[in-house]
């Protein structure tokens, strides 16, 4: 299976110490390739890690830039009515939290990297045509959750976390922090392909490329739409908590921005650290 350490001792992690760890089966696998990378994603920043601890400490927002408005307030209300877009305010401003703070720090402050590289250095895996390429995804990650992507490649998930799955086709995957996937993909009809990786507050990216050459790259996406998380991404749907009692949160639309554990993995001995998983097919 595959795996990966990272040190323990202060910030040593969120400096770099960390890396993969790929234990061969004795066992023949139930599945074959051709091709297999190691697409390690992590978070990086210039700031030092004991003062960017400190800003934390100081102000756990301080990279909510996006934080909602007047205008936003009028549009709500327009849409919802105005007791119904009050309320909803009330509630986050109860609970000092805000719908737009999805992680305490992102891309206003980190860079996003893949196998030690920026979307401008474009880490590239070479194929052959007709060759099935496996990608051992990897979030070393200090405190960015990843939606992965790669545009006109369906991706089956053969591996979670070391462990084999029953394979599943997606066209996304999300990865909490220290997650591990493995992908199978067959690159066909173009010389060249987008592994994108958005941060799940949609603040930045960090993408490279499946390419039958050195130095070809493929169209990049554009970042998908900011999420806004509502009551029910708090877990507050079935709360009597003040202004919430009562209220049907039935008919909310809950925010793709966070699913539920799957409840089959609770008590999963396989499973240690359990997250926040999405995939989309």
């Amino acid at each position: 299976g595959r795996y990966w350490y990272h040190s323990h001792s202060g910030f040593q992690e969120t400096a770099g110490l960390y890396g993969p760890l790929i234990i061969d089966p004795i066992d023949p696998e139930p599945f074959s390739y051709q091709r297999d990378y190691v697409v390690m994603l992590s978070d990086w920043t210039d700031l030092s890690s004991t003062a960017l601890a400190a800003r934390l400490k100081k102000m756990s927002s301080y990279d909510n830039y996006y934080r909602q408005t007047v205008g936003d307030f009028i549009r709500d209300a327009e849409k919802n009515g105005f007791e119904a877009t009050a309320k909803d305010r009330r509630m986050w401003g109860t609970m000092r939290m805000s719908p737009t703070d999805l992680s305490d720090v992102n891309a206003n402050t980190y860079t996003y990297l893949m196998n030690g590289t920026t979307a401008l250095g474009n880490w590239t895996g070479l194929y052959k045509a007709g060759e099935k390429v496996r990608l051992r995804f990897i979030n070393a990650a200090a405190m960015t959750y990843f939606d992965v992507r790669i545009p006109g490649l369906k991706m089956t998930v053969v591996a979670v976390d070391g462990q084999y799955v029953h394979p599943v086709t997606v066209d996304e995957f999300r990865m909490a922090i220290a997650e591990t996937f493995d992908v199978l993909v067959e690159p066909s009809g173009q010389d060249a392909f987008t592994i994108f990786a958005q941060d799940a507050a949609r603040t930045g990216y960090v993408c490279g490329t499946l390419a039958v050459r050195e130095g070809l790259r493929a169209p990049v996406p554009s970042l998908d739409p900011r999420p806004l998380l509502t009551m029910v991404d708090m877990g507050m749907g079935n709360m009597d908590h003040g202004d919430m009692a009562g209220m049907d949160m039935a008919g909310m639309e809950h925010s793709k921005s966070m699913v539920w554990h799957p409840a089959s993995e609770l008590g999963n001995p396989l499973v240690d650290n359990r997250a926040i998983t999405r995939c989309r097919g």
